[in-house]
């Protein structure tokens, strides 16, 4: 036997559910969620809090001696094996150098020096 379907049962369309929530529900869950969580943090006492910081203190202290005494042992290994050097190398084709300080009068009165660098500056007069 088949069964008969009434009118009523074929206008009955299932009910949807809302997709999510609004932008303040999902907020207010949120913060919720947080400040359950926050009262179950175990949170430590001064005696505990102090200790701690303290020992981090210290883990950061030793870690940036041994930082600086490992940068300082392989600046030494590597400029005086010659791998880096803080010694400039001058270019053939550079000009020279001038190690005094040189100064020329134009016939307008202007004076030219030309210092230490070869850096020429100019005076007007």
């Amino acid at each position: 036997m088949a069964s008969k379907k009434t009118a009523d049962s074929r206008s009955k369309k299932p009910v949807k559910k809302s997709s999510k929530p609004s932008l303040g529900g999902r907020l207010r869950k949120w913060f919720v969620n947080i400040i359950t969580e926050l009262k179950r943090v175990i949170w430590p006492d001064k005696k505990k809090l102090r200790q701690s910081t303290i020992t981090v203190l210290l883990i950061i202290a030793i870690s940036v001696v041994i930082i600086l005494v490992f940068d300082t042992v392989i600046t030494f290994i590597m400029r005086t094996s010659g791998i880096y050097s803080t010694k400039e190398t001058q270019d053939e084709t550079d000009t020279p150098v001038v190690e005094e300080e040189q100064t020329w009068r134009g016939r307008d009165g202007s004076a030219v020096r030309l210092a230490a660098g070869g850096v020429r500056i100019v005076f007007e007069g």
